[in-house]
């Protein structure tokens, strides 16, 4: 088995299943619990953005775990494979569970007949997502903890609840109900950045 292979399995295995089979659970559950069914366009925004960007962090807490690992540890010192591209493989699976997350979410909220504008939503989920994941990835990066980590993600999103767009401006977590395209491709592309600015601080690290 290839040293890609290798790396991807244990990832899966030890530290990313957890968190697919939680955001898997959360996913089927929340639209029944906050009532999509037959939701115009607004109430249908309203719940997608207030509960699918918080299921799209959970699969970002794994992203370095492995990394106190003897494992991870050995193979970064013999140069077998880079860091770098040991953390990108993990975003990989990260990034295919979240669009396969994405998808199903999207199909509930159909098959309950609620009113969505399909690629919209899916483009609004997937920004949204990464933007807090890449906060959640510059946060882990200065305090090397989890649960510190969080902190940066869930601060924000408490501030788009009760800040609003006044403040956060293109910035705003919640703004798929005025079908906001621009504030997502920002939230898309920062997010994108952040996580690459993490991974080059935590190689400058090891």
């Amino acid at each position: 088995m290839g040293i890609l292979a290798k790396v991807s399995i244990a990832f899966w295995r030890f530290h990313f299943y957890p968190a697919v089979f939680t955001a898997f659970l959360l996913t089927l559950l929340f639209p029944t619990f906050f009532g999509v069914e037959n939701a115009p366009f607004l109430q249908s925004a309203e719940i997608y953005e207030r509960f699918f960007p918080l299921i799209g962090l959970i699969l970002f807490i794994p992203l370095y775990l492995p990394d106190s690992s003897e494992e991870t540890t050995l193979l970064i010192k013999t140069k077998r494979f880079s860091y770098v591209g040991i953390l990108f493989l993990r975003f990989l699976q990260i990034l295919i569970t979240l669009l396969l997350l994405t998808c199903g979410c999207l199909l509930i909220f159909e098959l309950s007949n609620a009113t969505i504008e399909l690629d919209l939503f899916f483009f609004s989920g997937l920004a949204n997502a990464l933007f807090m994941g890449g906060l959640y990835a510059i946060g882990f990066v200065f305090t090397t903890q989890p649960v510190a980590g969080l902190i940066l993600p869930l601060g924000y999103y408490v501030a788009s609840l009760f800040a609003g767009e006044k403040y956060l401006k293109m910035f705003y977590l919640f703004a798929l109900g005025e079908k906001d395209v621009h504030s997502k491709l920002v939230l898309l592309f920062s997010g994108l950045l952040l996580i690459a600015i993490s991974f080059i601080l935590m190689k400058r690290k090891k």
